[in-house]
């Protein structure tokens, strides 16, 4: 949380605003998507080898082959997530400035959203068991009234919905809450 970090040629502040902080995303909060895809590819795959030694109890020494294969695929893997995973976490960029928030994401393709403080009527923390031990959540400010990019073009079929704008998988999250939620009395 560094208001001197330098800001992307994506992010144009507006006349007299100021950069308060700047946070980026955790890069250990990958790990828990990828430790639940190994463990889903352990379930499908280890059942699938179990019912094939079962079958095949004569084919010890191809048995030993598939279980090595499966080893070196999961491991490749790994590695390909981890590293995907990295460039993915490093292209967020949230900047709070003294009149709104600015979100960067920039993978693959590029996108910016802002919100301003007072347009902010709730802030929510979502916070797992993992990211509890390594101290970082999401914070999610939300503001009512905004209709989706993708509603129906019928208008008896709109609704109006909550527009989330979410600070995903920042460190301290809780302390990044009560920021917030002194921005959003100054601007209310």
């Amino acid at each position: 949380m560094d208001a001197s970090e330098p800001l992307s040629r994506y992010v144009s502040l507006l006349q007299d605003e100021k950069v308060l902080m700047t946070l980026r995303r955790r890069y250990p909060s990958i790990f828990s998507s990828i430790l639940s895809t190994i463990i889903a590819f352990f379930f499908i795959g280890g059942w699938s080898a179990l019912r094939y030694i079962v079958q095949n109890t004569g084919y010890l020494e191809a048995i030993w082959t598939l279980l090595y294969a499966i080893v070196i695929v999961v491991a490749g893997i790994f590695a390909l997530m981890a590293l995907l995973g990295y460039f993915y976490v490093k292209g967020h960029l949230y900047v709070l400035t003294n009149r709104r928030i600015v979100l960067l994401r920039k993978f693959i393709t590029i996108s910016v959203r802002e919100l301003n403080y007072s347009e902010i009527t709730d802030l929510i923390v979502n916070q797992g068991p993992l990211a509890r031990v390594l101290n970082y959540g999401s914070v999610t400010p939300l503001s009512p009234g905004v209709r989706g990019l993708y509603a129906f073009p019928y208008p008896f079929a709109r609704r109006y919905s909550c527009a989330r704008v979410e600070l995903k998988d920042v460190s301290d999250p809780f302390h990044v809450m009560s920021e917030l939620f002194k921005f959003v009395r100054i601007h209310s």
